[in-house]
């Protein structure tokens, strides 16, 4: 085998690879549009989505229309639900999600999976909106819509 012929055929495999492997972290990501329900806000100021959608896992994302940050609903043990803005309290930062909740990748602040600052800079914590289960929907109450 040729060195150029090496050299092609090594980097494609390595890039192969480097795929195989990031897929699932790509496909796993928030913002991915398999894991994202996206919705509008009713006359009601109310986000609907439905239950069906936790058959899957117990944490789902909620993209409302014309909004720049989507929102994480958590089903907690007791079969509740919990609405958190992925946005930061700190500097206004979208957040993803890690192993014990959210974290901010402009300065570092961590949040746990009710909101609640675990490392600054942020002090505060993050928006949370109040939800309701009825019938087979869950509805996120919205007041105001400025997002």
């Amino acid at each position: 085998m040729q060195r150029r012929q090496f050299i092609k055929t090594g980097c494609s495999f390595c890039l192969l690879a480097a795929a195989g492997t990031m897929l699932p972290t790509l496909l796993s990501y928030p913002g991915s549009k398999n894991k994202v329900y996206k919705t509008t806000i009713n006359e009601n100021k109310q986000a609907e989505i439905p239950l069906s959608l936790f058959e899957t896992g117990n944490l789902q994302f909620v993209r409302i229309k014309h909004w720049y940050y989507d929102i994480a609903v958590h089903k907690e043990e007791d079969g509740t639900y919990t609405a958190i803005l992925m946005k930061c309290t700190h500097m206004d930062n979208q957040l993803s999600v890690n192993a014990d909740g959210f974290e901010c990748s402009l300065h570092g602040s961590h949040f746990d999976k009710k909101g609640a600052v675990t490392q600054g800079p942020a002090e505060l914590p993050l928006t949370t909106y109040a939800t309701t289960v009825q019938d087979q929907s869950i509805f996120i109450s919205i007041p105001n819509s400025e997002e």
